[in-house]
Formats: structure tokens, C-alpha cells, sequence
């Protein structure tokens, strides 16, 4: 029958409808569910690329929904705002806890009034929405007054739970939200179908609501019922609806024949036939001849009223002769083909469509307008005879163009929600348990290891034959609980037998999404992920993991773990002994500025902030004193190194603390018995020279030959003897930082020059000579002339011990980008390899016999070493046996000798005039210290450590500038700000800030500063106010 094709037509494209509503949730809950954080920016792109307003026009918006508690609220509020939307605000309060809150929704411009909405405001809505979170099914509301629409129309909401996979170890999935899309009832029913409204109607109640509820008229207003209709329920996620249909006048005429126009010339030809015979029966004839008059008359009305029907028609219906040419065609048909009524009568229908060989289920010809457009026809052809015994065609084609491409538009929508799917590499697939068959996505067949698809295979047969015999009793039993109603999802990890051969691990998450009436379970929906990397990334993380801890524990290095407070979050053995304190002590609440003295913790604080600061090193290493649980001291050599962790958002610190306590007590006594032998032998050596000194003066006289050369040799070793103790009393004061250093800018050419003119002697008697060879003539660099040539001497003097005979020594200096870099180039038999690792140690030299052969201390290049540090600058070398050997070192030039002064950052120095009056409200009592030192030199620096402090100070003094933590204890740092606007309205306040996210008070001088430790940049707040106020 004709109008229940029609009907089942309207069924089929409601439900096909329905199903992309479902299939834009299900892939919008996919990529939230795979992502690791959706931003608005994300969501916003997201539902772009769905292109919901012209592929689903009557989706009202797309949307993303959390579950907040009621204390977690006003966070939730003042992360979103921060998160980029900044007029974020909750509409619609309710009561609850939690609250479901509406966080995203798109198109945003058509939905404003459903951003922030806390859909718990309405009993049943958020009865809904706990059933799909509780059952991780999809539902849908019961009919509703949609907030953002203006209309009072009947309106649903689809709801689809998102849940975080679950882990191996079988914790529970995350529950995330819901996926939210929102329609009005007369949006979603109308249209379904070409012939909607013209030759049928609809109406639609919610059978599932407490009475059956019309939520679309589709006769509103119509009184023209023809004599079909039909009534089917329509069942949809927990819902039935009842559909019912009504035929109109217009459909009914046009299933309607010829017929009566045959009976009218029947008629007309009995008529005639009667009048001939019956010529003589005037009377009667007459009678007669009225009689067939008023037939006629009534077989014209009807024929007027059938052409009436036809020509108002919405279906095309042509009449056509035996040789197809048009004899009739109604309006809609010359609207569809774009024809006059003239221009009709001249077309075969050959020209207007074209049947097609193999029709799909869509359409059966092809229809050809006078513009040249192509449409896609359902066409109907009946035969039928006239009463001359013509052959006439009557054909119907209905028009199913916009129809056929609403309809691809959704299978279109459909690809595009399996892209996003198989853009996160998720596979899905739809088990008919009665049958045991499964449809499943393109992304699965390639998951599964068949790029072009799985063309017809039997793809649950293939599925289970190639799961590990191990695994597959695992997943067997966690689908028979899902199946049996024991557990709500059945969620598992297995290995599965690739094309290839070898095994991958995947993972599937299915529910069972339809029963009958009895509970049966008949269709079990899920996802199927490759997830082999993942578990061998796990695998290997655990592994690294478990070797960290193992090494942490085990090492004999004192190692712990620290948040940017200083709190230690992990400790092992070593450093539980060096600090005398239980790990359980040192993990809850000592940090580690209770381990240090304060002068130690300060020096530490500035230079681990100031590297940070300026990104010059990403590890700290000095030695300081550690106290122990007995607030004893002992000696660490302390490394610091650091890193930023994205998952607490912060920096962790990793210190390593070797006890060097015993080394420092033998570093002392060394020094002390080094200085104490070094000034004792100094008294008796003067005497002897002193001694050797007369008996030189009188040696001519007295003495013989024999015993002047042993005074000779006496006077030559006492000299060798006080250069020792020489050099040992510099490498101490150096070492121990008495020497000072007179910096200056010099020229190096001049100082390299005198040297060598002074070391010419020393080269002669060694057989060397001495080559300079200076790039540029202007190269002054910052430093101690005396120290500089005491370098110069020690390095040439080497060079000339150490060289082959007859050969020269090259003194080399040049400019090196902000330093200048002297070479001393020397030919001889190198520096052994045994030596090298050695060369710059006190008292090293590459044999004991050099001290006799060659001289010396071995503590020329030690000292050397220092000196250069000291000023700034490196030294090295570079030796090859038998060949040349370089020694080199580099020196600040004077145009970069800020750098010397001021090693890692300058702090900004004070304008002209009195030091400023500063106020710092600051809990942290070490951080305040610091502050003050920075700013010592332009400004007076007072401290409160709460916001009750500062205000009894701000009674009593009148500072120029109020440095505000905003963090204060007592949480009083915004009326304290209050306080300071009504009781010095002219002090400057300078905000510090730990929290990046803090917004900055209008009222502040500066914008907020961001990161307490800032030194710099709250030194050149502070010195701004200084200039100002001057």
C-alpha cells in the first residue's frame, strides 16, 4: 500500500535522525574521553568541524557538562574564568551537591542563556542525568522547556556519560561529564520527508510521560483528513513515542484512475444508440435525452474535480500517450521538470527521465529539468486503456532530490563522527548477541589489521579466534557479567594475534545498550583500542621507576626530592644518617631550610634563585654546613639541580649532599700545619741566607775553592727553600681568600711584553727563545696587573723546562668574543697521559724526579689555576707526545668587566637623593631578609608578618612604598590593602604574588608582580618609586 510506504519512509528517516544525534554524542564523548585536557578552545573547533548547523540544523547546541560539588564551586567558577572565558558565570543556582553544570555549549551565540546553567535546578532533568551517569548509558530527558528557546515548545535533551578508560590493575574509570545536545520537538519532526504536511500529517505524543503528551501537531489548523492513517510507536533510549499519521484530501485524489471519464463516454454512446432506436418514442426520448444531459453534466463535474485534484497535486503526474509523448501533465509536474504547460505537450517523457538499470533503494529514475539539473525520482507506471481502446501511460514521479541528500548528508555526519573515532585510534563495534554477528567501524578493521576493511568476513568469528587462549576466559567472563546485568560495563585488556603474527594488547569498553522485555540482553556496543605502546611505556616507566628507587635507597650520596617550598617529598638512607632524622621526620614537615644554618640557607636561596632567574645553570653545587637532629654541625658538598613537573605544575628539586666533614677537619689541619711550617721556616731560612750572606762577602779571603762551591750550592738551595715556602703561603691565602686583588684595566700587550723581556734570562739558560705574537694592538682587559704577570711567569717558565733544546716558546693573546685568550706554545715530549687528570693539584708534578731535575714546587699551576679563576676566567691545555703542547687561559676585557662585579644579575641602583621608607608585609621571615639586603642600598627596609602588624606600623610610620605578599597567613592582604588606601592614601604598594593566576588590584603601582623570589624585578619596582620621588 502506497501511503504505509510512505509511512514507513517518514519511520525510517526519524529514525536515521535519531541515530546521528547518537552517533554526534557517542563521538564528541569519544574525544573527550581520549584527551587530556578540552579547553574552550578545543570544544569551540570541535563541534566546528562537526558543521552541526547545516548537517543537523535542528540540534539547538551541542554541549559538555561536569559534575561539581557544592564546596568545589566557587573554584570551578575562578578556573573557568581563568581558562578563557571570563564572563563564565552559574545560572540557575540550585540547592543540590553536587551541581551539574553546563561548561561548554556550541554554537555559543545561540545558547548563551544555557552557559554556566545548573541543569540540578529541575528535579527531573537531574534525575536523568544521574541515571546516565550511574549506568553509562545514553538517555534522554522527558519533554522540557529548553532554556535558551524563546518559544514554548516541547524540547529534549540527549545525554551520553564520559567515563576515563580503566586502568590494568582494574581501578575504576573517571567519571568526567556528560555530552549534551539539545533539540526542540518541532525542529526534529517536521521535514522528515518530502510529502510531510501536504500529503500526510503527523502528530506525536510521549507515551513514556504520565499521560500520553503531544509534543508535535503536525494537523494543527487542517480539518481535510483523507481516509488513511496508520500508528506505530517509536521507541528511542528509553523513550516511546507514538507516531501517528493521517492521510490528506490531496493524496487521496491522486491514487485515483481515469475510470469515470470511460463511464462518460460509455454513456454518451449508450445514449446515442437509444436515441437512434427509439427516434419514433418522441416522449420517451425526450426523457431520455434529459436524463443523458444530466449525466453528462454530472460526469463533467466529476472528470473537473479529479483534473482539479491532479492539477494541485505536490507529486508530478503526467498522462502520456502510447508513443510517450505528454498529454497531460498536472502543475507540480511542470514545477519539478521547469516546463510551460505548452512545452510539456511538445516532450516525449523519454526527455524528462531516465530509468535507471540498477535502481538503489532510493530513487529508480533519473529526472532531467530544463535548466539541466539532475533529479533523483521515484517513479510509478500505470497502463490503462481509453475508451477507444488507446493505450495511455499514467506516470507519478515523485521528487526525492532534497530528500536522497538530507539523507547522505547524515551518512556524510556519520563518516565524520568515525573520522573523529579513528583520529583517536578507537574502533567501534556492534554486537547483535541473538545472532552472534557484529557491524563494526572502519577503524576497527584497520585496529584489527585490514586497512581495506573487513568486505563481508565474518568479523565476531575472526574477532575471537584470534585472542590469546590465556586472555580469552578473561574476556569471555568480563562480557558475561556485562551481558547478565552483574556489572554495568565490560571493560578488559587482552593480547591479540596480529596479521603478522606476533601478539598486540588491546583493550575494549562495551555495554549492553538493548534488552527485551524480559532483560535479555539482545546488543552490546563498545570501543576497541590498540594499546601495546601504552603498556609497554608502563611497563618500562614502572621498570625505570622501580630502578630509581632502588638506586635512591642504595646510594651512598645523601639524595632527597623537594617541592618549591623546600618540603622534602622523598629521602633515602644516606640522607636520613647525614641529618640525623627519620625519613617519617624529614617527609612530614621539615624542609630544608631546617637542616642549614640561616647564613648557609640565605647564600644558598640567592644563588639558586638567581640562576634560575637568569637560566645560566640548571645545577647548584657549593659546600655548607648541615645541622643534625642534635642542631650539630657537619660539612656537605650540596648539589641542587631542578626541573619543572607540568603534573603539579611547579619546579622539583633534587639535592644530592655528600658528607665532607672529615675532609673539611683534614682540609684544616692540612692548612693550619701548611701555614704554621710555612711561617716557621721562614725565621730559620733568614738566618741561614743571612749567615750564607757574610760568609760570601768574606769568601775571597778565607776560603778555599772547595768551600765557596759549597756555599754556592747552600745559597742556591736556601733560595729554591724560600720559593717553596713562598709559593705554599700563596696557594694558602689564595685558597683562603686573604689575598685581595686590585682590578684594573690593563693592557695586556704591555704586561706580556715586560714578562717575557723578564723571562728572556730564564729561556736563555734553558736553550729557548721567547716569540710574541699580539693580533691587536688595543687589548685591554680587566684584572691584577701583579697576578697577571705572575700567570704569565708561571705558564712561560714551565713552557721553558719542559721544551726540546734550541726551540722556541710562542706567547700568543687575541680577542675570544667577550674575553682575550693568551696561548704559550711550547715543542717537547708533552704532558704524560698518567699526569693529566692530576695537572692543576697542589703539590702534582708528572715525576718525583722534576723537583730534582727541573725545580720546583708542582704548585706553580695550582696557584696559577686559582688566580685565573679569581679573575673570571678559564684556563686549559692541550698536549700531544713529542710534540707541541698549549697551555691557555682567558681574561675579561675591561669593556665586560660588569661582569666580574656582578656575576649573575646586577640589581638596579638608587636614584640621587634620600633612601626610601619601605614597609614589607611578609610571613616568610628569610625571604623578607633577602629582600632587604637587595634593596639595602636605597631604601630603609621595615618588616610585619601579618596584616594586624602592618597596620598598627602604618599607624605609627609613614612609609614611601608598602611591599604586600598576597599570600599572608591570616589571609588578610585585601583588607589590609583597604586599610592602606584610607590611612596613606599617597604610598605606593607593590603586590607580590606566588599564584600566576592572581589577578592584579587597580590599585597597586606596579602590575602584579609574578614569582616571590623576583629579586630583580621588586628591586626595580622599589628604585621606580625611588625616581619618582625624586
Amino acid at each position: 500500500m502506497e501511503f504505509q510506504r510512505i509511512v514507513d519512509d517518514n519511520v525510517e528517516a526519524l529514525r536515521e535522525r535519531m541515530n546521528s544525534y547518537l552517533l554526534t554524542v557517542r563521538g564528541t564523548a569519544a574525544y573527550i574521553s581520549a584527551s587530556d585536557d578540552v579547553t574552550h578552545l578545543d570544544f569551540r573547533h570541535y563541534v566546528s568541524a562537526l558543521e552541526i548547523e547545516e548537517r543537523l540544523p535542528s540540534i539547538a547546541g551541542l554541549g559538555y557538562s561536569v559534575q561539581v560539588p557544592d564546596a568545589a564551586l566557587d573554584d570551578f567558577v575562578r578556573d573557568t574564568r581563568a581558562a578563557g572565558q571570563p564572563g563564565f558565570e552559574i545560572q540557575r543556582r540550585s540547592q543540590s551537591d553536587p551541581h551539574f553544570i553546563v561548561k561548554y555549549i556550541e554554537p555559543e551565540a545561540t545558547n548563551a542563556k544555557a552557559v554556566g546553567l545548573d541543569i540540578s535546578f529541575s528535579k527531573e532533568r537531574g534525575l536523568v542525568l544521574e541515571e546516565a551517569r550511574d549506568t553509562g548509558m545514553p538517555q534522554i530527558t522527558p519533554p522540557i522547556q529548553l532554556v535558551q528557546e524563546d518559544r514554548s515548545l516541547p524540547g529534549f535533551v540527549m545525554l551520553m556519560p564520559i567515563y576515563t578508560d580503566a586502568g590494568e590493575s582494574g581501578e575504576e574509570s573517571v567519571f568526567l561529564g556528560w555530552v549534551n545536545a539539545a533539540f526542540v520537538a518541532e525542529n526534529l519532526l517536521q521535514g522528515l520527508t518530502l510529502g510531510q504536511g501536504e500529503l500526510y500529517s503527523l502528530q506525536v505524543f510521549d507515551k513514556t510521560a504520565t499521560q500520553d503528551l503531544l509534543i508535535f501537531d503536525g494537523a494543527e489548523g487542517k480539518s481535510d483528513k483523507g481516509v488513511y492513517s496508520a500508528q506505530q510507536e517509536f521507541d528511542q533510549i528509553g523513550r516511546t513515542w507514538v507516531l501517528s499519521y493521517n492521510s490528506t484530501v490531496a493524496f487521496d485524489a491522486a491514487l485515483k484512475s481515469y475510470q469515470p471519464l470511460s463511464v462518460l463516454v460509455a454513456g454518451l454512446a449508450l445514449t446515442a444508440f437509444v436515441v437512434l432506436i427509439f427516434r419514433n418514442l418522441q416522449a420517451r426520448a425526450d426523457s431520455l435525452r434529459n436524463s443523458a444531459l444530466e449525466s453528462g453534466r454530472q460526469a463533467q463535474a466529476r472528470a473537473e474535480e479529479n483534473r482539479s485534484i491532479v492539477e494541485n497535486a505536490v507529486i508530478s503526474v503526467l498522462v502520456l500517450d502510447v508513443a510517450g509523448k505528454v498529454l497531460v501533465a498536472n502543475q507540480a509536474a511542470e514545477r519539478c521538470f521547469g516546463y510551460t504547460k505548452d512545452e510539456m505537450s511538445r516532450l516525449h517523457f523519454d526527455a524528462l527521465t531516465t530509468e535507471i538499470d540498477d535502481p538503489d533503494e532510493n530513487h529508480n529514475a533519473l529526472g532531467h529539468t530544463k535548466n539541466g539539473r539532475v533529479l533523483e525520482l521515484d517513479l510509478q507506471c500505470n497502463e490503462w486503456l481509453t475508451s477507444d481502446g488507446e493505450m495511455r501511460t499514467t506516470a507519478i514521479a515523485r521528487d526525492l532530490t532534497e530528500q536522497n541528500k538530507a539523507q547522505r548528508e547524515l551518512k556524510g555526519h556519520k563518516v565524520l563522527n568515525d573520522m573523529a573515532l579513528q583520529g583517536s585510534e578507537i574502533g567501534v563495534f556492534d554486537v547483535d548477541l541473538v545472532t552472534g554477528l557484529s557491524e563494526v567501524s572502519e577503524t576497527w578493521c584497520r585496529i584489527m589489521g585490514y586497512p581495506d576493511g573487513c568486505n563481508g568476513m565474518n568479523t565476531q568469528e575472526s574477532f575471537l579466534s584470534r585472542i590469546h587462549p590465556d586472555d580469552l576466559p578473561l574476556l569471555q567472563k568480563a562480557d558475561l557479567d556485562c551481558i547478565e546485568g552483574r556489572t554495568e560495563r565490560s571493560t578488559s585488556e587482552y593480547r591479540l594475534k596480529s596479521v603478522e603474527g606476533g601478539w598486540r594488547w588491546m583493550r575494549s569498553d562495551a555495554v549492553v545498550v538493548e534488552r527485551d522485555l524480559d532483560g535479555k540482553a539482545l546488543r552490546l556496543i563498545g570501543t576497541q583500542s590498540d594499546v601495546t605502546e601504552l603498556r609497554r611505556d608502563r611497563n618500562a616507566l614502572e621498570a625505570s621507576e622501580a630502578q630509581f628507587r632502588q638506586v635512591l635507597s642504595s646510594a651512598p650520596i645523601g639524595m632527597a626530592l623537594m617541592d618549591d617550598t623546600g618540603k622534602f617529598r622523598n629521602v633515602n638512607k644516606a640522607f636520613c644518617h647525614l641529618t640525623g632524622r627519620s625519613e617519617i621526620a624529614l617527609v612530614n614537615g621539615v624542609s630544608l631550610a631546617d637542616l642549614m644554618p640561616e647564613e648557609d640557607r640565605q647564600e644558598l636561596y640567592k644563588q639558586i634563585t638567581q640562576m634560575m632567574q637568569s637560566g645560566s645553570a640548571t645545577v647548584y653545587a657549593a659546600e655548607h654546613r648541615i645541622l643534625d637532629g642534635s642542631q650539630d654541625e657537619r660539612w656537605g658538598l650540596v648539589n641542587v639541580s631542578w626541573s619543572f613537573d607540568k603534573n603539579v605544575g611547579g619546579n622539583l628539586f633534587i639535592a644530592q649532599i655528600i658528607d665532607i666533614t672529615d675532609q673539611k677537619k683534614l682540609d684544616l689541619i692540612k692548612g693550619q700545619f701548611v701555614s704554621t711550617v710555612s711561617h716557621e721556616l721562614r725565621t730559620p731560612l733568614t738566618s741561614i741566607k743571612g749567615a750564607l750572606g757574610l760568609l760570601t762577602a768574606s769568601k775571597d779571603e778565607n776560603l778555599s775553592q772547595g768551600q765557596i762551591r759549597l756555599i754556592d750550592i747552600a745559597g742556591l738551595n736556601a733560595n729554591r727553600l724560600t720559593d717553596i715556602v713562598n709559593d705554599i703561603l700563596d696557594l694558602e691565602k689564595i685558597s683562603s681568600g686573604e689575598i685581595s686583588f686590585n682590578f684594573d684595566d690593563v693592557d695586556l700587550t704591555e704586561v706580556v711584553e715586560t714578562v717575557v723581556l723578564e723571562m728572556t734570562p730564564f729561556a736563555s739558560t734553558h736553550a729557548n727563545t721567547l716569540r710574541v705574537e699580539v693580533v691587536e694592538d688595543d687589548l685591554s682587559i680587566f684584572a691584577d696587573v701583579g697576578r697577571t704577570k705572575q700567570i704569565l711567569a708561571n705558564l712561560i717558565s714551565n713552557a721553558c723546562k719542559y721544551s726540546d733544546n734550541d726551540s722556541e716558546v710562542l706567547i700568543k693573546a687575541e680577542r675570544l668574543e667577550e674575553t682575550a685568550i693568551v696561548y704559550i706554545q711550547n715543542t717537547g715530549p708533552g704532558v704524560p697521559e698518567s699526569f693529566k687528570n692530576r695537572i692543576f693539584k697542589a703539590f702534582s708534578q708528572a715525576d718525583s724526579s722534576d723537583t730534582r731535575a727541573k725545580g720546583g714546587t708542582g704548585l706553580g699551576l695550582n696557584i696559577t689555576r686559582q688566580i685565573v679563576m679569581r679573575h673570571g676566567g678559564k684556563i686549559g691545555y692541550k698536549s700531544t707526545p713529542n710534540g707541541l703542547t698549549v697551555f691557555w687561559f682567558t681574561l675579561p676585557l675591561s669593556e665586560n668587566s660588569a661582569h666580574l662585579e656582578a656575576p649573575v644579575e646586577a640589581l638596579p641602583k638608587a636614584a640621587t637623593g634620600n633612601k626610601l621608607s619601605v614597609l614589607h608585609v611578609e610571613d616568610d621571615a628569610d625571604f623578607a631578609k633577602v629582600v632587604a639586603g637587595a634593596l639595602d642600598e636605597f631604601a630603609t627596609v621595615s618588616h610585619a608578618t601579618s596584616g594586624t602588624a602592618a597596620k598598627r606600623l602604618l599607624r605609627k610610620t609613614s612609609p614611601d612604598v608598602v611591599i604586600l605578599d598576597w599570600g599572608l597567613p591570616d589571609g588578610r592582604a585585601q583588607q589590609l590593602l583597604d586599610d592602606i588606601c584610607k590611612l596613606k592614601p599617597d604610598v605606593r604598594v607593590i603586590g607580590l604574588s606566588a599564584d600566576t593566576d592572581l589577578q592584579s588590584d587597580p590599585r597597586l603601582f606596579s602590575s602584579m608582580i609574578k614569582g616571590r623570589t623576583d629579586l630583580a624585578e621588586v628591586a626595580a619596582e622599589v628604585n621606580r618609586c625611588h625616581a619618582l620621588a625624586s
